[in-house]
């Protein structure tokens, strides 16, 4: 009887830890989507900023039309 509680108690406690580790795992996994698109983000404004500096050099309607490719490109 003592032999069965004892591995009764000790597949809880297997599956209690195989919980938490799920649970951590799912946690850095979020975390790490979310690190990779703020990267992505960051650097979709950088290359925006970039191209909206290239584009200071025309004037009138070339800057416009570049100023809307850029946008256009990079989803502003």
């Amino acid at each position: 009887m003592q032999e069965a509680k004892a591995a009764k108690t000790a597949a809880k406690a297997d599956a209690k830890a195989q919980m938490k580790i799920t649970d951590a795992n799912a946690t850095a996994n979020e975390k790490s989507v979310a690190a990779r698109s703020d990267a992505a983000a960051d650097k979709r404004d950088a290359e925006y900023k970039v191209a909206k500096e290239k584009c200071d050099m025309y004037s009138g309607s070339a800057k416009d039309n570049c100023l809307n490719q850029a946008k256009a490109q990079f989803g502003k």
